[in-house]
């Protein structure tokens, strides 16, 4: 056998190596869930009822941010329950409240639209149109009527990018995507109604 044509195991293992780590850099990394950090709950007690004050800080990933400049708007909800905790059965819900936020793009104006309820807003960029979606200000989660004084109850929310709300086609996407899934709990919030 000729000197050229020996088996050198040093150099087939540098050659596997080389091969295993151009395959590994021309394949796509797998998407992660996008971290959210939530801020504590901020409670407001007044005579009209229980208010909460919210803000899940997040940066939208770059293939939603995609499917939003291609004018497929994105919806996201945060829900509020008061819940009174009972030893000795299941804790009771007391009262819930949801704030629903549709975020769309404009390619003609080329500016974000932000709509709350029958409430539309346009912002020039995407950095601005978030921080309103991010953040739920004084949100009557109870009336006062439907709060005991003195009762100690418990405020746990969430809030969630809403995917079911997506055409038909992005759906069946989804599982593939695990980036586009934006959710956070917020720490749960002990509070006595003393109005």
């Amino acid at each position: 056998m000729p000197a050229h044509q020996t088996a050198d195991p040093q150099r087939r293992a540098l050659l596997r190596a080389c091969l295993a780590l151009t395959v590994g850099a021309c394949l796509p990394l797998p998407a992660r869930a996008t971290t959210v950090d939530t801020e504590p709950l901020m409670l407001t007690m007044s005579p009209e009822g229980l208010f909460v004050t919210t803000a899940a800080v997040f940066a939208l990933p770059r293939s939603l941010e995609d499917v939003l400049h291609r004018g497929i708007a994105l919806y996201f909800e945060t829900v509020a329950i008061v819940v009174r905790p009972r030893w000795y059965w299941f804790n009771e819900d007391v009262a819930q409240a949801r704030r629903d936020v549709r975020l769309a793009y404009q390619p003609l104006l080329q500016r974000y639209r932000v709509s709350v309820g029958g409430l539309q807003q346009n912002y020039d960029s995407l950095d601005e149109a978030l921080g309103v979606v991010q953040r739920t200000r004084h949100l009557r989660v109870a009336e006062a009527a439907q709060l005991v004084a003195g009762q100690s109850y418990q405020l746990e929310a969430s809030f969630r990018l809403d995917l079911s709300q997506l055409p038909r086609p992005f759906q069946l996407n989804v599982s593939s995507q695990s980036d586009w899934k934006i959710e956070a709990r917020f720490q749960p919030q002990a509070f006595v109604w003393t109005p």
